[in-house]
């Protein structure tokens, strides 16, 4: 780790001797370590540590922006450089108003001891009881048990100045026999809340009741998604919808419709960085302190989350949701709570006459963003149910349906939300299992 004060005494120093009208810097600092394991072996160990100024200059109406990891003083000198030359060949941009003024920041409960110390020895423990159930079962693993320390300081020349150090542990397994696959994985702040017994168990059960998949044929079904499958799901939603530019650039779902329906009225997302059941930053990588957005109430479309530039735009104030990545700035929720209700996933699955269980999502993709049409195909553990009962494992289907669509159609959500990635790793969200009435799968694959 960096530290608050150095992390701090670098983004000061790279606003103090900017001489751009106004000047932000952004500090992040990730500090990962992982164990891979395949073919029931662990064939890698990772340790990496990776620090980026990104240093924004605003002159005038126009705004420069250079990034680098070279934090040296030259190294500060030069990115200043850098981004008030880009900032002074760009034209006026005449939408924007100024950076943020500093704002008060709550603190909040995320960074574990236990995570930050979690060692290589560890992890192969962790790793070692999936492996031995496995080898009981007869099928082999493969996966990763990774550990994250990132740092975040953001300085800017209105008096911005803030700082946060979060910890989190992702142990996750694909398990596998033959063509039949299971898979479990959980994600907390803390390494000591994770149960790899718990894990092996659950991915093996899949694996085993994966033997024997049969073709089921393309069509309509009532369907029990997991939050495994539930996360790629809201990805969507929260990526190309629940964004204030993309409502003001009317490529959102949500432009014009505030106030009406566009889901079944069970669902409710919320984005709360202060919800104890998500892992936050308390402020963004403006430094702007994170506010709570309802983003779908009982299926009506809510609100939006802003960064200042969005902001700015509708005469606003930020709620603390600037993003920027190796993809670009914007505003992102990044801690969505989808309101659970009160089933379980037996009672979800007994409530099914002809349908399906999918357990997760590989590779997915939207065709179609203002109707949130998801394609992808399911993974490992996909299963017919007939008359409340699982009857048999059927080879993987292709799904293509609007999110709002099956989200319109729920019917059921567990009781129980899961802290959830996605499989493209955009978010983590807090997130329950749901039955749907109807969704649409177009093809079939030969396994």
């Amino acid at each position: 780790m960096i530290g608050r004060a150095k992390a701090l005494t670098i983004v000061d120093k790279a606003v103090t001797i900017s001489g751009a009208d106004q000047t932000e810097a952004v500090l992040a600092v990730e500090d990962l370590s992982l164990t891979r394991f395949a073919e029931s072996i662990i064939h890698q160990n990772l340790s990496r540590v990776e620090a980026t100024l990104t240093l924004r200059a605003v002159v005038g109406k126009k705004v420069g922006t250079s990034s680098t990891d070279d934090l040296s003083d030259d190294g500060l000198r030069r990115v200043v450089e850098d981004a008030i030359t880009v900032a002074r060949y760009q034209a006026d941009n005449k939408d924007f108003v100024s950076l943020p003024e500093p704002g008060e920041v709550s603190g909040v409960d995320n960074f574990a001891k236990a995570t930050a110390d979690l060692s290589a020895e560890e992890r192969a423990q962790a790793v070692a009881v999936i492996v031995d159930r496995c080898k009981e079962e007869g099928f082999k693993a493969a996966g990763a048990y990774t550990k994250d320390i990132s740092e975040l300081a953001v300085a800017n020349s209105l008096g911005v100045r803030v700082y946060d150090a979060n910890t989190s542990a992702y142990l996750r397994t694909v398990v596998m026999n033959g063509p039949a696959s299971g898979y479990a994985d959980f994600f907390d702040l803390d390494a000591n809340m994770i149960d790899a017994a718990a894990i092996a168990r659950e991915a093996c059960e899949k694996c085993r009741m994966a033997q024997g998949a049969v073709d089921l044929a393309p069509g309509k079904y009532e369907v029990v998604f997991e939050p495994y499958a539930v996360a790629d799901m809201i990805r969507f939603l929260g990526y190309l919808g629940f964004n204030a530019l993309s409502v003001q650039e009317e490529r959102s779902f949500m432009a014009g419709r505030f106030g009406e329906r566009i889901t079944g009225e069970r669902v409710t997302i919320r984005d709360d960085a202060y919800d104890l059941r998500t892992l936050a930053v308390p402020f963004d990588t403006e430094g702007v302190p994170k506010q709570s957005v309802d983003l779908i109430v009982n299926g009506k479309a809510s609100g939006v989350v802003y960064d200042s530039f969005t902001a700015h735009k509708e005469g606003k104030q930020s709620t603390g949701h600037a993003f920027n990545s190796r993809w670009g700035r914007g505003a992102m929720p990044r801690n969505m709570v989808m309101s659970g209700g009160k089933s379980s996933l037996e009672e979800m699955i007994g409530a099914i006459e002809k349908g399906i269980l999918v357990t997760r999502f590989h590779y997915t993709h939207c065709t179609d963003p203002m109707r949130v049409v998801m394609t992808g195909m399911t993974r490992d553990g996909t299963f017919y149910i007939e008359n409340g009962r699982i009857k048999h494992p059927v080879k993987n289907l292709r799904i293509e349906e609007s999110v709002l669509e099956a989200f319109n159609g729920i019917e059921m959500l567990s009781s129980e939300l899961k802290l959830q990635r996605d499989w493209w790793d955009t978010f983590v969200s807090a997130l329950p299992a749901i039955k749907v009435n109807s969704c649409n799968f177009s093809g079939s694959t030969e396994f």
